[in-house]
């Protein structure tokens, strides 16, 4: 709420996420739209060793976006080593869920990028 707050809040995120980026950690980004890809694409920018997979319930990523968009935002996840998996449900507590994104021990974080209709 308050500017120093949100300041506070930035460096703790970028420390955590340093840790994260030094220890090659797994992160699950849930939603693949505008926030979901920008924060995947900006965690694979300036933490390039944390291991990346982005996950949403459509078929494809930024919905409601033209399919050239689509196309476009997918091919570079997948040229920058971005995982992306599409028509899934999140299930954080179904082992099949992990083993069917990859990554069978879970992630080490979670962020949930998806808004509420």
């Amino acid at each position: 709420r308050f500017l120093e707050g949100r300041r506070r809040h930035v460096l703790e995120e970028y420390h955590k996420l340093h840790d994260l980026n030094k220890k090659q950690a797994q992160m699950l980004i849930v939603g693949a739209g505008f926030i979901g890809v920008e924060w995947a694409t900006e965690i694979e920018h300036f933490f390039p060793d944390i291991k990346l997979t982005i996950i949403d319930a459509l078929p494809r990523c930024l919905g409601p976006l033209p399919d050239s968009a689509a196309e476009y935002c997918s091919e570079y996840m997948h040229a920058c080593g971005i995982k992306e998996f599409y028509d899934c449900k999140y299930d954080a507590k179904s082992p099949e869920f992990w083993k069917k994104i990859g990554m069978p021990n879970g992630a080490d974080v979670e962020y949930v990028c998806i808004g509420v209709k």
